[in-house]
């Protein structure tokens, strides 16, 4: 995942890592400390303090969840390509892309080499970012042209939009902020007080009764 730093930041130890404001960071794990990130730039791995930092959110991403998990996620959506990035099982701090194709979901690691840079076959990447963004029009399998893209895309036609009533403010990592009257697309209301949805290219879940759906006049 990319971050982005608000302000500058001095390692104060020699697992920290110094940073200057508007850099554009590789977050590489989410669960080395409550305040903290685990981070990498130019090469360089350390920590970095969470708010230091704006992390660039993507649906996509899905972090520590289990290989079966995502195939059972994967295996409810109609279309082949949808995809979704996890953190590896297998080898913590590297990361898994699971896609749909058919009537089976396949798994390709992805690879860095000593510079950092990720990669899939040849062609390598400074982010997962990128690389998510390079296999939307170039296959991620050398057997067959299977194209990445979105889940929630995918979703949309099943979803309902609603209005927001209120500002909500992210309290928690993965909710989704928003302005009183903004249009939100409903991904998934099956939670009674938390629903998912997405608002301005972000996705992410906010309180159910925030909300109101949107009138078919408008």
């Amino acid at each position: 995942m990319e971050a982005t730093a608000k302000f500058d930041f001095t390692a104060t130890a020699d697992d920290e890592m110094s940073f200057k404001r508007g850099t554009v960071l590789k977050v590489l794990s989410e669960d080395c400390d409550q305040n903290w990130y685990k981070a990498e730039q130019n090469g360089k791995e350390g920590l970095i303090p969470k708010n230091y930092i704006t992390v660039k959110p993507h649906g996509w991403f899905h972090g520590k969840i289990r290989r079966a998990k995502a195939e059972e996620l994967l295996n409810k959506q109609r279309l082949d390509g949808a995809f979704l990035i996890r953190e590896s099982e297998s080898t913590p701090g590297d990361f898994s892309l699971s896609v749909k194709y058919g009537s089976d979901v396949q798994h390709f690691k992805i690879l860095r080499d000593g510079s950092g840079k990720y990669f899939l076959w040849v062609v390598k990447f400074n982010s997962l970012n990128q690389l998510v963004e390079y296999h939307r029009t170039s296959s991620v399998s050398r057997s067959q042209t299977i194209l990445l893209r979105d889940m929630e895309e995918i979703q949309l036609q099943q979803s309902l939009c609603v209005q927001a009533l209120f500002d909500f403010e992210p309290q928690e990592e993965g909710e989704l902020g928003f302005r009183r009257g903004d249009i939100i697309q409903v991904l998934d209301n099956s939670h009674a007080n938390w629903w998912k949805g997405m608002c301005s290219g972000q996705t992410g879940t906010f309180p159910r009764n925030y909300v109101t759906p949107v009138s078919h006049h408008m």
